[in-house]
């Protein structure tokens, strides 16, 4: 697994065991053709920059799957984890 995002996205994912990773969207090209990368997880805001290319690598191979994710920013304007769990599973939970 690998991760394009801001630096404070990357230290968490880093304490989750990613080792991979990289702050620069220029990254994007060597994660797509690294054979031991089979997910690239990458923050909305850097994917904004590269959706394009992001979509073409879609159509054009299975590997790695590419999973944007909410970067720093995008969490910060979240007022609950309750919200985040509902926009990323999809389902109200009770509690």
């Amino acid at each position: 697994m690998a991760l394009i995002g801001d630096e404070d996205t990357i230290a968490l994912f880093k304490l989750a065991g990613i080792t991979k990773s990289s702050p620069s969207i220029e990254a994007f090209d060597e994660f797509v053709k690294d054979k031991e990368v089979t997910i690239l997880l990458i923050t909305y805001e850097h994917a904004k920059k590269i959706e394009d290319k992001i979509y073409q690598h879609r159509l054009l191979k299975n590997f790695p799957i590419v999973v944007e994710i909410p970067g720093k920013k995008k969490v910060e304007k979240e007022d609950s984890i309750r919200k985040m769990i509902v926009r990323a599973v999809g389902v109200e939970i009770e509690g």
